[in-house]
This record gives C-alpha cells, sequence and structure tokens, in this order.
C-alpha cells in the first residue's frame, strides 16, 4: 500500500476542529471522488479503497455533486462484463 503525506498549516487544522484520522477520511474520499469523476478510477476500485462497497461509493458522489451517469459508458460491455463475474462479486 503506499502512503501519501498531507501538510495542513496549523491554524488551519485548528480552525477546522477535526481530528487528523477525520481529516484524512475526507481528503480520501475528495481524491477517489475526483479520481473517478475523471475517469481514472472505476466506482468498485473507489469504494474498494474507503472500504465500501461500490453502491455505498455512489452514493457518495451525491455528496460530492458528482453525477454517476456517464454519457460515454458503453452499457453493452459494462452488462457483458457484470454477467462474467461470479454473482458473490456483483455489488
Amino acid at each position: 500500500m503506499t502512503t501519501l503525506h498531507l501538510e495542513l498549516p496549523d491554524t488551519l487544522t485548528r480552525a477546522l476542529a477535526q481530528p487528523p484520522a477525520a481529516l484524512e477520511r475526507k481528503a480520501l474520499e475528495a481524491l477517489l471522488v475526483r479520481l473517478y469523476a475523471e475517469g481514472t478510477v472505476s466506482s468498485g476500485q473507489a469504494g474498494k479503497a474507503l472500504g465500501m462497497t461500490r453502491v455505498e461509493f455512489l452514493d457518495l458522489l451525491g455528496a460530492y455533486g458528482v453525477s454517476t451517469f456517464d454519457p460515454n459508458t458503453d452499457v453493452g460491455a459494462e452488462m457483458a462484463t457484470l454477467q462474467s463475474l461470479p454473482p458473490s462479486t456483483r455489488s
């Protein structure tokens, strides 16, 4: 696993009044939402990295104002991929 390091001014962290773990989580969520919006990661990959299901990640997108609809998605290819997966992994 790769670790990224984020530095914030003490004045900002005091003003936010949140524990470092909560800020780390928000930063990771924001990063993964952005990467998903860019098409760099899938919703499944992002959800897994956050310790949640794909559906939970898709729900999280709304909190960030990111649409789950992608007009460029090849629905036929998505369905073929889904059907090729074992039933236990189709979440």
